[in-house]
């Protein structure tokens, strides 16, 4: 079996017409907090792709690292080829990732109160099936909902 090749955004200052159709656009908040539910909305491409029944989005997953948060499955019917997931990041998702990466680079720790935030990407991967995979990233900040011990944060202000 051989694997299929995902297809990326090679030169943001130079976007093809198939990549201005394919490339998962993701919105979101840029700072999340730990235990709380957001809406992300991940559309296929810049310029709207067809969904018709020769030229479709199969499907659209969502991830933030590597925790699959979820699927839509797409057909030639769908008006556009958009999917809406809800991320509800967790303590855990904090704590563990705070141990796997260096203290200095990736995990901010607020200089008030100790509160800490990683860095993590929310990356969508699409299907096309004529055009194959896509996919891209954006980065996100994920924040505890522990505020630490010290002065008022001003992160949680």
């Amino acid at each position: 079996m051989t694997e299929q090749v995902i297809n990326r955004l090679k030169d943001p200052e130079n976007i093809t017409e198939t990549e201005q159709k394919h490339v998962p656009v993701i919105e979101s908040d840029d700072v999340m907090t730990a235990e709380g539910k957001f809406k992300v909305t991940v559309t296929l491409g810049e310029v709207p792709h067809v969904m018709q029944d020769d030229h479709y989005i199969e499907w659209i997953e969502l991830h933030l690292g590597d925790i699959k948060i979820g699927r839509v499955e797409l057909s030639p019917s769908d008006e556009k080829a958009e999917a809406i997931f809800t991320v509800e990041p967790t303590e855990e998702i904090v704590g563990i990732r705070a141990y796997e990466i260096c203290h200095i680079r990736g995990v901010n720790v607020c200089g008030d109160c100790g509160t800490k935030a990683v860095i993590m990407k929310l990356k969508a991967l699409a299907s096309c099936n004529v055009h194959g995979l896509w996919e891209s990233s954006k980065q996100v900040e994920i924040m505890s909902k522990k505020v630490g011990e010290g002065k008022e944060c001003r992160w949680h202000a």
